[in-house]
């Protein structure tokens, strides 16, 4: 399974202090999620990483993203990669809640490459596993822990101990 962090939605302090950190301690893949920035504001959040870290550093809408089983089912494109969300009560999103039937789920994403979002937090990482998510991309998880860091740390860890492929 893949381990995708994505950018918290808001400016932080130090963040590409931070984004570099999570890199440094074996993050493979970031998205920059970024909404209320223009076009201009992303450039310039992408020019502040270091090169070496750009290859592994994708934009939120570079990906399809789906928010029910049957949107899914009935997308007629073949994609490389696609989030489905909230898979469970968002943790940075209040409110944002899941409507899926997870004994459901199995089937309809068996075989597809399906990265599983909302609510994945340390608890969930062997939920997604078992079913048959291609990966997990976490976010509130990270950025509204204490220490994201060692946020970080601790998922990866679990990830590596489940085989999850990070």
């Amino acid at each position: 399974m893949k381990l995708i962090i994505i950018s918290n939605p808001t400016n932080l302090a130090d963040e590409i202090k931070l984004v570099s950190e999570l890199f440094e301690n074996g993050m493979a893949l970031f998205q920059i999620n970024k909404p209320d920035f223009s076009e201009k504001e992303l450039e310039n959040y992408s020019l502040q990483l270091p090169d070496k870290y750009k290859s592994k550093t994708f934009l939120h809408s570079d990906f399809l993203k789906f928010h029910s089983l049957e949107e899914l089912e009935n997308h007629k494109l073949k994609y490389d990669l696609a989030f489905l969300s909230p898979v469970f009560d968002s943790i940075s999103k209040k409110g944002y809640k899941s409507n899926f039937n997870l004994s459901e789920m199995k089937e309809k994403i068996k075989g597809k490459n399906i990265i599983a979002l909302g609510g994945i937090d340390e608890d969930k990482l062997e939920i997604c596993r078992q079913l048959g998510f291609a990966g997990v991309a976490v976010c509130g998880a990270i950025w509204e822990s204490k220490n994201p860091l060692e946020k970080f740390i601790r998922i990866k860890k679990i990830c590596q101990k489940t085989d999850l492929v990070y």
